[in-house]
Protein backbone atom coordinates (compact mmCIF):
# COMPACT_ATOMS: atom_id res chain seq x y z
CA UNK A 1 0.00 0.00 0.00
CA UNK A 2 2.82 2.31 0.98
CA UNK A 3 4.90 2.12 -2.71
CA UNK A 4 1.32 2.36 -4.14
CA UNK A 5 0.55 5.94 -2.67
CA UNK A 6 4.21 6.88 -3.54
CA UNK A 7 3.24 6.07 -7.10
CA UNK A 8 0.47 8.02 -6.82
CA UNK A 9 2.39 11.02 -5.35
CA UNK A 10 4.37 10.73 -8.27
CA UNK A 11 1.61 10.98 -10.95
CA UNK A 12 0.38 14.22 -8.70
CA UNK A 13 3.63 16.24 -8.89
CA UNK A 14 4.47 14.94 -12.28
CA UNK A 15 7.69 13.90 -11.19
CA UNK A 16 9.48 10.03 -11.28
CA UNK A 17 8.51 7.40 -9.09
CA UNK A 18 12.03 7.05 -7.67
CA UNK A 19 12.21 11.00 -7.02
CA UNK A 20 8.74 10.70 -4.83
CA UNK A 21 10.18 7.61 -3.34
CA UNK A 22 13.55 9.35 -2.08
CA UNK A 23 10.84 12.46 -1.01
CA UNK A 24 9.11 10.84 1.24
CA UNK A 25 12.35 8.70 2.47
CA UNK A 26 13.99 11.46 3.44
CA UNK A 27 11.54 13.73 4.64
CA UNK A 28 11.94 14.08 8.48
CA UNK A 29 9.71 16.43 11.11
CA UNK A 30 12.25 18.86 11.67
CA UNK A 31 12.02 19.83 8.22
CA UNK A 32 8.22 21.68 9.00
CA UNK A 33 9.86 22.73 12.54
CA UNK A 34 12.97 24.51 11.12
CA UNK A 35 10.18 26.04 8.83
CA UNK A 36 7.97 27.03 11.85
CA UNK A 37 11.13 28.59 13.55
CA UNK A 38 12.03 30.65 10.61
CA UNK A 39 8.73 32.13 10.05
CA UNK A 40 7.63 32.80 13.69
CA UNK A 41 3.69 32.25 12.51
CA UNK A 42 1.87 34.80 14.45
CA UNK A 43 -1.99 35.01 15.74
CA UNK A 44 -4.31 32.46 14.73
CA UNK A 45 -4.00 33.47 10.86
CA UNK A 46 -0.17 33.26 11.15
CA UNK A 47 -0.60 29.82 11.92
CA UNK A 48 -3.28 28.98 9.41
CA UNK A 49 -1.07 30.37 6.72
CA UNK A 50 1.41 28.30 7.53
CA UNK A 51 -0.66 25.24 7.02
CA UNK A 52 -2.34 26.06 4.05
CA UNK A 53 0.70 27.16 2.34
CA UNK A 54 3.28 24.45 3.19
CA UNK A 55 3.77 21.17 1.09
CA UNK A 56 5.95 19.16 3.42
CA UNK A 57 3.07 17.33 4.80
CA UNK A 58 2.89 15.34 1.57
CA UNK A 59 5.87 13.48 2.40
CA UNK A 60 5.03 13.38 6.26
CA UNK A 61 1.43 11.74 6.09
CA UNK A 62 2.33 8.89 3.25
CA UNK A 63 4.74 7.10 6.01
CA UNK A 64 2.62 8.58 8.88
CA UNK A 65 -0.31 6.90 7.47
CA UNK A 66 0.72 3.63 6.11
CA UNK A 67 3.70 2.63 7.69
CA UNK A 68 2.99 3.92 11.46
CA UNK A 69 2.00 1.45 14.34
CA UNK A 70 0.68 4.21 16.26
CA UNK A 71 -1.55 5.77 13.62
CA UNK A 72 -3.06 2.24 13.19
CA UNK A 73 -3.95 2.17 16.63
CA UNK A 74 -5.11 5.80 16.77
CA UNK A 75 -7.60 5.09 14.22
CA UNK A 76 -8.20 1.11 14.33
CA UNK A 77 -11.68 1.66 16.66
CA UNK A 78 -13.28 3.71 13.90
CA UNK A 79 -13.79 0.80 11.78
CA UNK A 80 -16.19 -0.58 13.75
CA UNK A 81 -18.77 2.04 12.38
CA UNK A 82 -20.32 1.39 9.25
CA UNK A 83 -23.36 3.20 7.57
CA UNK A 84 -22.72 6.87 9.74
CA UNK A 85 -22.30 10.21 8.01
CA UNK A 86 -18.67 11.27 9.09
CA UNK A 87 -17.00 14.22 8.99
CA UNK A 88 -12.98 14.24 8.78
CA UNK A 89 -11.11 17.15 10.36
CA UNK A 90 -7.53 17.74 9.21
CA UNK A 91 -8.16 14.96 6.72
CA UNK A 92 -4.59 15.32 5.15
CA UNK A 93 -4.09 13.09 2.53
CA UNK A 94 -7.66 11.45 2.63
CA UNK A 95 -6.39 8.19 3.46
CA UNK A 96 -8.89 7.32 6.25
CA UNK A 97 -11.31 8.93 4.57
CA UNK A 98 -10.85 6.00 2.38
CA UNK A 99 -11.04 3.23 4.57
CA UNK A 100 -14.29 4.37 5.95
CA UNK A 101 -15.48 4.96 2.13
CA UNK A 102 -14.50 1.42 1.87
CA UNK A 103 -16.02 0.61 5.15
CA UNK A 104 -19.40 2.03 4.05
CA UNK A 105 -19.44 5.21 5.72
CA UNK A 106 -20.52 8.28 3.99
CA UNK A 107 -17.63 10.70 4.42
CA UNK A 108 -16.54 14.81 4.44
CA UNK A 109 -12.95 15.81 4.03
CA UNK A 110 -12.02 18.98 5.59
CA UNK A 111 -8.66 20.32 5.22
CA UNK A 112 -7.46 23.74 4.69
CA UNK A 113 -4.54 22.95 2.44
CA UNK A 114 -5.04 23.57 -0.66
CA UNK A 115 -2.08 21.23 -2.10
CA UNK A 116 -3.19 18.19 0.29
CA UNK A 117 -6.83 19.13 -0.66
CA UNK A 118 -6.05 18.46 -4.45
CA UNK A 119 -3.95 15.38 -3.62
CA UNK A 120 -6.60 13.74 -1.65
CA UNK A 121 -9.19 14.45 -4.44
CA UNK A 122 -7.15 12.20 -7.21
CA UNK A 123 -6.98 9.64 -4.85
CA UNK A 124 -10.54 9.52 -4.50
CA UNK A 125 -11.57 9.84 -7.85
CA UNK A 126 -8.66 6.83 -8.94
CA UNK A 127 -11.33 4.99 -6.82
CA UNK A 128 -14.54 6.12 -8.09
CA UNK A 129 -14.93 8.15 -4.60
CA UNK A 130 -17.70 11.08 -4.57
CA UNK A 131 -16.20 11.65 -1.14
CA UNK A 132 -16.99 16.09 -0.56
CA UNK A 133 -14.29 18.57 0.10
CA UNK A 134 -14.86 21.62 1.99
CA UNK A 135 -11.94 24.14 3.81
CA UNK A 136 -14.64 25.20 7.04
CA UNK A 137 -17.83 23.38 8.50
CA UNK A 138 -20.18 26.36 7.04
CA UNK A 139 -23.45 24.49 6.37
CA UNK A 140 -22.90 21.32 7.66
CA UNK A 141 -24.96 19.51 9.60
CA UNK A 142 -26.83 16.34 10.95
CA UNK A 143 -23.09 14.44 11.78
CA UNK A 144 -22.83 11.02 13.65
CA UNK A 145 -18.93 11.77 14.12
CA UNK A 146 -16.59 14.14 13.70
CA UNK A 147 -13.24 12.83 13.76
CA UNK A 148 -9.75 14.34 14.53
CA UNK A 149 -6.56 12.48 14.56
CA UNK A 150 -3.81 14.55 15.45
CA UNK A 151 -5.83 17.61 14.28
CA UNK A 152 -6.47 20.02 17.61
CA UNK A 153 -2.65 20.67 18.64
CA UNK A 154 -2.74 22.51 15.14
CA UNK A 155 -5.23 24.67 16.37
CA UNK A 156 -4.70 28.10 17.84
CA UNK A 157 -5.26 28.65 21.03
CA UNK A 158 -8.13 31.87 20.04
CA UNK A 159 -9.99 29.23 17.90
CA UNK A 160 -10.42 26.20 20.11
CA UNK A 161 -13.51 27.42 21.72
CA UNK A 162 -15.17 28.45 18.07
CA UNK A 163 -13.98 25.70 16.63
CA UNK A 164 -15.41 23.62 19.07
CA UNK A 165 -18.80 24.70 19.32
CA UNK A 166 -18.82 24.53 15.28
CA UNK A 167 -18.22 20.87 15.43
CA UNK A 168 -21.06 20.79 18.42
CA UNK A 169 -23.08 22.35 16.09
CA UNK A 170 -22.74 20.16 13.16
CA UNK A 171 -23.00 16.93 14.80
CA UNK A 172 -26.93 15.32 15.81
CA UNK A 173 -28.23 14.78 19.26
CA UNK A 174 -26.32 11.84 20.37
CA UNK A 175 -23.75 12.19 17.99
CA UNK A 176 -19.64 12.53 18.85
CA UNK A 177 -16.00 13.94 18.62
CA UNK A 178 -13.41 11.16 18.23
CA UNK A 179 -10.45 12.71 18.43
CA UNK A 180 -6.99 11.90 19.18
CA UNK A 181 -4.51 14.60 19.91
CA UNK A 182 -0.43 14.75 20.73
CA UNK A 183 -0.20 17.65 23.38
CA UNK A 184 2.97 18.89 24.01
CA UNK A 185 6.33 17.25 21.96
CA UNK A 186 7.46 21.31 21.57
CA UNK A 187 11.09 20.16 21.42
CA UNK A 188 10.21 18.23 18.45
CA UNK A 189 7.10 19.55 17.12
CA UNK A 190 7.22 23.82 18.04
CA UNK A 191 3.86 23.99 16.38
CA UNK A 192 2.10 22.17 18.62
CA UNK A 193 0.30 23.87 21.21
CA UNK A 194 -0.55 21.74 24.18
CA UNK A 195 -4.66 22.07 25.01
CA UNK A 196 -4.27 20.09 27.70
CA UNK A 197 -5.36 21.74 30.57
CA UNK A 198 -8.34 23.31 28.76
CA UNK A 199 -9.79 21.16 26.09
CA UNK A 200 -11.98 19.14 27.72
CA UNK A 201 -13.87 21.96 30.08
CA UNK A 202 -13.98 24.18 26.66
CA UNK A 203 -15.96 20.80 24.71
CA UNK A 204 -18.06 20.71 27.70
CA UNK A 205 -18.81 24.45 27.55
CA UNK A 206 -19.72 23.66 23.95
CA UNK A 207 -22.45 21.11 24.81
CA UNK A 208 -20.01 18.12 24.27
CA UNK A 209 -19.46 15.23 27.10
CA UNK A 210 -16.60 13.45 27.88
CA UNK A 211 -16.76 9.98 27.72
CA UNK A 212 -14.84 7.04 29.58
CA UNK A 213 -13.16 6.35 26.71
CA UNK A 214 -12.25 10.00 25.81
CA UNK A 215 -15.00 10.61 23.01
CA UNK A 216 -16.86 13.69 23.57
CA UNK A 217 -20.72 13.40 23.27
CA UNK A 218 -23.93 16.11 22.22
CA UNK A 219 -26.47 15.80 24.57
CA UNK A 220 -29.59 13.54 23.62
CA UNK A 221 -33.15 12.89 25.07
CA UNK A 222 -32.68 9.36 23.69
CA UNK A 223 -29.37 8.24 24.89
CA UNK A 224 -28.14 4.99 26.32
CA UNK A 225 -28.87 1.37 26.26
CA UNK A 226 -30.42 -1.19 28.71
CA UNK A 227 -28.19 -4.24 29.22
CA UNK A 228 -30.25 -6.96 30.77
CA UNK A 229 -28.34 -9.85 32.75
CA UNK A 230 -30.93 -12.98 33.72
CA UNK A 231 -29.13 -15.08 36.70
CA UNK A 232 -29.90 -18.13 38.51
CA UNK A 233 -27.74 -17.53 41.10
CA UNK A 234 -25.27 -14.81 41.83
CA UNK A 235 -23.42 -12.95 39.64
CA UNK A 236 -20.09 -14.63 38.55
CA UNK A 237 -17.16 -12.50 38.70
CA UNK A 238 -16.78 -12.99 35.18
CA UNK A 239 -19.69 -11.48 33.70
CA UNK A 240 -19.21 -8.92 36.10
CA UNK A 241 -16.17 -7.55 35.03
CA UNK A 242 -16.93 -7.70 31.59
CA UNK A 243 -19.76 -5.61 32.22
CA UNK A 244 -17.61 -2.86 34.17
CA UNK A 245 -14.79 -2.98 31.58
CA UNK A 246 -17.45 -2.80 28.69
CA UNK A 247 -17.33 0.61 26.67
CA UNK A 248 -21.11 1.99 27.31
CA UNK A 249 -22.99 4.76 25.30
CA UNK A 250 -23.42 7.29 28.04
CA UNK A 251 -26.80 6.53 30.08
CA UNK A 252 -26.38 2.83 29.82
CA UNK A 253 -28.77 1.37 32.12
CA UNK A 254 -28.41 -2.52 34.01
CA UNK A 255 -31.17 -4.61 34.71
CA UNK A 256 -30.81 -7.98 36.66
CA UNK A 257 -33.38 -10.18 37.06
CA UNK A 258 -32.60 -13.30 38.95
CA UNK A 259 -33.96 -16.92 40.43
CA UNK A 260 -36.57 -17.41 37.71
CA UNK A 261 -35.70 -19.25 34.42
CA UNK A 262 -34.21 -17.57 31.35
CA UNK A 263 -37.76 -16.93 29.27
CA UNK A 264 -39.32 -15.09 32.38
CA UNK A 265 -36.21 -13.30 33.40
CA UNK A 266 -35.71 -11.76 29.89
CA UNK A 267 -39.17 -11.10 29.69
CA UNK A 268 -39.11 -9.14 32.63
CA UNK A 269 -36.07 -7.19 31.33
CA UNK A 270 -38.04 -6.14 28.52
CA UNK A 271 -40.78 -5.30 30.75
CA UNK A 272 -39.05 -3.01 32.61
CA UNK A 273 -37.03 -1.07 29.10
CA UNK A 274 -36.41 2.33 29.08
CA UNK A 275 -34.06 2.60 26.57
CA UNK A 276 -34.02 2.28 22.33
CA UNK A 277 -31.59 -0.80 22.73
CA UNK A 278 -31.81 -3.76 25.00
CA UNK A 279 -28.43 -5.91 25.11
CA UNK A 280 -28.57 -9.33 26.53
CA UNK A 281 -25.68 -10.93 28.56
CA UNK A 282 -25.85 -14.16 29.81
CA UNK A 283 -23.99 -14.77 33.20
CA UNK A 284 -21.97 -17.35 31.56
CA UNK A 285 -20.36 -15.73 29.21
CA UNK A 286 -16.91 -13.36 28.96
CA UNK A 287 -17.21 -10.19 26.76
CA UNK A 288 -14.79 -7.80 24.95
CA UNK A 289 -14.92 -4.14 25.73
CA UNK A 290 -16.01 -3.17 22.28
CA UNK A 291 -18.37 -5.94 21.95
CA UNK A 292 -21.55 -3.52 22.43
CA UNK A 293 -20.12 -0.65 20.37
CA UNK A 294 -19.06 -2.40 17.78
CA UNK A 295 -22.91 -4.49 17.65
CA UNK A 296 -24.54 -1.16 17.86
CA UNK A 297 -22.44 0.21 14.73
CA UNK A 298 -24.35 -1.89 12.59
CA UNK A 299 -27.63 -0.15 13.49
CA UNK A 300 -29.75 -3.16 12.78
CA UNK A 301 -32.70 -4.23 15.08
CA UNK A 302 -31.67 -7.61 15.96
CA UNK A 303 -27.84 -8.73 15.76
CA UNK A 304 -26.08 -10.97 17.87
CA UNK A 305 -22.39 -11.94 18.94
CA UNK A 306 -20.94 -15.49 18.33
CA UNK A 307 -20.33 -17.83 21.11
CA UNK A 308 -19.86 -21.97 21.03
CA UNK A 309 -22.40 -24.22 22.61
CA UNK A 310 -20.92 -26.05 25.64
CA UNK A 311 -20.47 -28.72 26.58
CA UNK A 312 -19.77 -30.93 24.04
CA UNK A 313 -18.85 -30.24 20.34
CA UNK A 314 -17.70 -26.45 20.21
CA UNK A 315 -20.50 -25.54 17.43
CA UNK A 316 -21.30 -21.69 17.37
CA UNK A 317 -24.55 -20.92 18.30
CA UNK A 318 -26.02 -19.25 15.34
CA UNK A 319 -28.05 -21.71 13.12
CA UNK A 320 -30.13 -21.57 9.53
CA UNK A 321 -33.37 -23.63 8.89
CA UNK A 322 -32.48 -27.16 7.62
CA UNK A 323 -35.58 -29.37 6.98
CA UNK A 324 -38.84 -29.78 8.40
CA UNK A 325 -39.15 -33.31 10.37
CA UNK A 326 -41.80 -35.72 10.14
CA UNK A 327 -44.03 -33.45 12.99
CA UNK A 328 -43.95 -30.50 10.78
CA UNK A 329 -41.12 -28.78 12.99
CA UNK A 330 -38.09 -26.65 11.71
CA UNK A 331 -34.85 -28.49 12.35
CA UNK A 332 -31.82 -25.96 12.44
CA UNK A 333 -28.18 -26.44 11.19
CA UNK A 334 -25.21 -24.59 12.75
CA UNK A 335 -23.24 -21.88 10.49
CA UNK A 336 -19.84 -24.38 10.99
CA UNK A 337 -18.67 -23.80 7.68
CA UNK A 338 -19.50 -20.25 7.11
CA UNK A 339 -17.71 -19.44 10.76
CA UNK A 340 -14.82 -20.92 10.10
CA UNK A 341 -14.53 -19.07 6.94
CA UNK A 342 -14.84 -16.07 8.92
CA UNK A 343 -12.56 -16.88 12.15
CA UNK A 344 -10.01 -18.98 10.38
CA UNK A 345 -8.82 -15.43 8.77
CA UNK A 346 -7.07 -14.27 12.29
CA UNK A 347 -5.58 -17.77 13.27
CA UNK A 348 -2.83 -15.58 14.99
CA UNK A 349 -5.32 -13.38 16.82
CA UNK A 350 -7.82 -16.20 17.85
CA UNK A 351 -5.39 -18.68 19.28
CA UNK A 352 -3.12 -16.93 21.59
CA UNK A 353 -5.76 -14.52 22.89
CA UNK A 354 -8.71 -14.31 25.43
CA UNK A 355 -11.64 -16.06 24.20
CA UNK A 356 -13.66 -13.14 24.02
CA UNK A 357 -12.41 -11.08 21.33
CA UNK A 358 -13.36 -8.65 18.28
CA UNK A 359 -11.87 -8.82 15.26
CA UNK A 360 -12.20 -6.75 11.70
CA UNK A 361 -15.82 -7.23 9.64
CA UNK A 362 -17.61 -5.58 7.43
CA UNK A 363 -20.80 -5.56 6.35
CA UNK A 364 -20.75 -8.14 3.96
CA UNK A 365 -19.36 -10.24 7.24
CA UNK A 366 -22.58 -10.73 8.52
CA UNK A 367 -24.50 -13.52 8.86
CA UNK A 368 -28.17 -13.50 8.16
CA UNK A 369 -29.88 -16.77 10.31
CA UNK A 370 -32.72 -17.71 11.47
CA UNK A 371 -31.93 -18.77 15.36
CA UNK A 372 -29.44 -17.44 17.60
CA UNK A 373 -28.87 -17.58 21.46
CA UNK A 374 -29.66 -14.90 23.45
CA UNK A 375 -26.52 -14.75 25.32
CA UNK A 376 -25.20 -11.45 23.30
CA UNK A 377 -27.85 -9.74 21.52
CA UNK A 378 -28.64 -6.60 20.70
CA UNK A 379 -32.63 -5.75 19.93
CA UNK A 380 -34.30 -2.64 18.95
CA UNK A 381 -37.21 -1.79 20.88
CA UNK A 382 -38.99 -1.13 18.03
CA UNK A 383 -38.93 -5.14 17.32
CA UNK A 384 -40.84 -5.67 21.02
CA UNK A 385 -43.39 -2.78 19.94
CA UNK A 386 -44.05 -5.21 16.71
CA UNK A 387 -44.56 -8.31 18.59
CA UNK A 388 -47.06 -9.44 21.02
CA UNK A 389 -46.13 -10.87 25.17
CA UNK A 390 -44.19 -13.25 26.04
CA UNK A 391 -41.53 -12.13 23.82
CA UNK A 392 -39.42 -15.06 24.86
CA UNK A 393 -40.90 -18.84 25.78
CA UNK A 394 -39.82 -21.95 26.59
CA UNK A 395 -42.63 -24.59 24.34
CA UNK A 396 -42.08 -28.01 24.50
CA UNK A 397 -41.85 -29.65 21.18
CA UNK A 398 -39.83 -26.98 19.49
CA UNK A 399 -36.42 -26.79 18.26
CA UNK A 400 -34.26 -24.90 20.83
CA UNK A 401 -35.11 -23.14 23.72
CA UNK A 402 -36.62 -19.53 24.41
CA UNK A 403 -34.64 -17.79 22.28
CA UNK A 404 -35.53 -19.91 19.55
CA UNK A 405 -39.39 -18.91 20.50
CA UNK A 406 -38.44 -15.38 19.95
CA UNK A 407 -36.50 -15.92 16.84
CA UNK A 408 -39.33 -17.38 15.10
CA UNK A 409 -41.49 -14.75 16.34
CA UNK A 410 -39.55 -11.36 15.00
CA UNK A 411 -39.29 -13.45 11.70
CA UNK A 412 -42.80 -13.97 11.62
CA UNK A 413 -43.27 -10.21 11.70
CA UNK A 414 -41.00 -9.73 9.30
CA UNK A 415 -37.30 -9.10 11.20
CA UNK A 416 -33.97 -10.28 9.84
CA UNK A 417 -31.63 -11.84 12.16
CA UNK A 418 -27.99 -11.17 12.06
CA UNK A 419 -24.76 -12.45 13.75
CA UNK A 420 -21.21 -10.91 13.53
CA UNK A 421 -18.86 -13.66 13.85
CA UNK A 422 -16.00 -10.85 14.41
CA UNK A 423 -17.71 -9.96 17.90
CA UNK A 424 -17.18 -13.11 20.03
CA UNK A 425 -17.87 -14.58 23.89
CA UNK A 426 -16.12 -16.77 25.83
CA UNK A 427 -18.71 -19.40 27.32
CA UNK A 428 -18.18 -21.21 30.30
CA UNK A 429 -19.11 -24.47 31.77
CA UNK A 430 -16.39 -26.07 33.43
CA UNK A 431 -13.98 -24.84 31.60
CA UNK A 432 -14.15 -21.12 29.13
CA UNK A 433 -14.79 -22.15 25.67
CA UNK A 434 -13.40 -19.73 22.73
CA UNK A 435 -12.68 -19.54 19.35
CA UNK A 436 -9.55 -21.78 19.71
CA UNK A 437 -11.48 -24.70 20.81
CA UNK A 438 -13.88 -24.21 17.85
CA UNK A 439 -10.77 -23.87 15.01
CA UNK A 440 -9.21 -27.14 16.60
CA UNK A 441 -12.63 -29.41 16.26
CA UNK A 442 -12.77 -28.15 12.78
CA UNK A 443 -9.47 -28.76 11.74
CA UNK A 444 -8.24 -31.82 13.95
CA UNK A 445 -11.51 -33.09 14.63
CA UNK A 446 -10.67 -32.55 18.16
CA UNK A 447 -11.90 -30.68 21.31
CA UNK A 448 -10.31 -29.77 24.68
CA UNK A 449 -12.57 -30.32 26.77
CA UNK A 450 -12.04 -31.66 30.68
CA UNK A 451 -15.29 -33.22 30.82
CA UNK A 452 -14.65 -35.02 27.57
Amino acid sequence: MLDQVIQELARFLNITLEEARQRVEQYNAGVAAERWRETQPDGRQGVEAFYKDTEYYLYELIPWNYASDSFNKRVSPLFFYHNKKILELGAGIGSLDIALTYAGNQVTYCDISDRLTAFANQRFQDRGFSIPQVKDLTGLHDFDMVVAIDFFEHIHPDALPGLLKEISSVLKDDGFLYHRSTWGRQETYPMHFDHSSCFNKLAKDAGLSLRENGDLVKGSQTEGVQIGIPVLGDLPDEVFYSFLEMKKPRGTRLTKVKGVSADIARNEIINKIEKDWIFFMDSDQTFHPESLMRLLSWDLPIVSGLYFKTPGKPVPHCYRFSHTDESESQAYAPLTEEVFDFVNRYQDEVTQGQPAIVLPAHKGDLLECDGVGGGCLLIHRRVFEAIEPPYFKYTDGTAGGEDFYFCRKVQEAGFKIFVDPGVICGHKQKDMVGTRHFLSWISKGEYEYPWE
